[in-house]
């Protein structure tokens, strides 16, 4: 990877606001490193995303994100809401500090800050998967995954503990628990391509352009982010002893082999219910609807990875 000119995008308050304590030893890690790097703070929520805009639309196309995968989605977002023709020629770049960085994670890059950093000059450019998602009749993107029902309950519960409490990935465990206690299966009408294969009560979705969520879980575990597909997982009702069963089989890793799982691989998926429903997007609260529809783009976007 050449040495060109970076935007670093930092969030505050990623991963128990670490990056504020460590501020010294990123510049000195950068110094070390000779590196062009000019550092912009997000100061609020969606903040990230402008930066990038107004980034990529000056020309900037290398941005590296310190931060987790709610700062990478708003990153990306602010890509595709640009102006550039062409927004494979950004290129993104990910210093792990968030809470759960699984989309970190999948591409084994460490919390080691100097090796992250590093990648900036050893890094290979790959040509990603982007999801687009279209709720309500608005447009939304994301990188690693998208959920509904019991998924977003989980980042719902997550958030209010947040505010309280420390962040860590532990909170995603307890996050889960807590669900189970509050989260209702829906009706819902459910595609893949266009093609309606499922209509019943279900318990939660996820569309895994990665495969991890929720700080390491898999639940899409075939899931990769450059074959041009979604993998998705539907869990279907359930009774409070078949949800502690499928809890056991994902914290293991191996949810598919519940009997109320149903897998899919699709470019195109779409659900529907007459009672709005909560959604999130790479860890981050999209609120509430009754209708999504997502689809790939394909090769849309370059991730500097190992």
């Amino acid at each position: 990877m050449e040495n060109n000119k970076w935007c670093a995008i930092l969030n505050p308050y990623a991963g128990e606001k670490l990056l504020n304590k460590d501020l010294k030893k990123i510049h000195e890690c950068i110094k070390e490193l000779e590196l062009d790097i000019d550092l912009v703070w997000t100061q609020y929520k969606g903040h990230a995303a402008k930066i990038a805009q107004e980034c990529v639309e000056k020309g900037c196309l290398n941005l590296v994100v310190f931060g987790g995968d709610g700062t990478l989605n708003e990153v990306v977002n602010g890509v595709f809401s640009s102006s550039i023709e062409n927004k494979s020629d950004a290129c993104i770049a990910l210093v792990p500090y968030g809470t759960g960085n699984d989309w970190g994670r999948f591409w084994g890059i460490t919390r080691n800050l100097k090796d992250s950093l590093s990648l900036l000059k050893t890094g290979k450019k790959k040509l990603v998967d982007v999801g687009k998602a279209t709720l309500s009749g608005n447009t939304s993107y994301f990188l690693n995954a998208i959920g509904m029902g019991f998924d977003a309950e989980v980042i719902k519960v997550v958030s209010a503990i947040k505010k309280h409490f420390l962040s860590g990935g532990w909170i995603y465990s307890l996050a889960v628990f807590i669900a189970v206690f509050v989260h209702k299966s829906l009706k819902m009408s459910v595609f893949c391509d266009g093609k309606e294969v499922l209509n019943e009560r279900v318990y939660t979705i996820s569309v895994g352009n990665g495969c991890y969520t929720g700080g390491g879980l898999k639940q899409t575990p075939d899931a990769v982010p450059n074959d041009e597909y979604f993998h998705v997982t539907v869990v279907k009702k359930l009774s409070f002893k078949a949800i502690l069963l499928a809890i056991k089989h994902l914290f293991f890793g191996n949810l598919l082999d519940h009997p109320c799982v149903e897998s899919y691989k699709t470019k195109c998926f779409a659900f529907y219910s007459k009672i709005p429903f909560e959604i999130e997007a790479d860890g981050v609260q999209l609120g509430t609807h009754s209708d999504v529809e997502v689809s790939v783009l394909p090769n849309a976007l370059n991730f500097l990875a190992p």
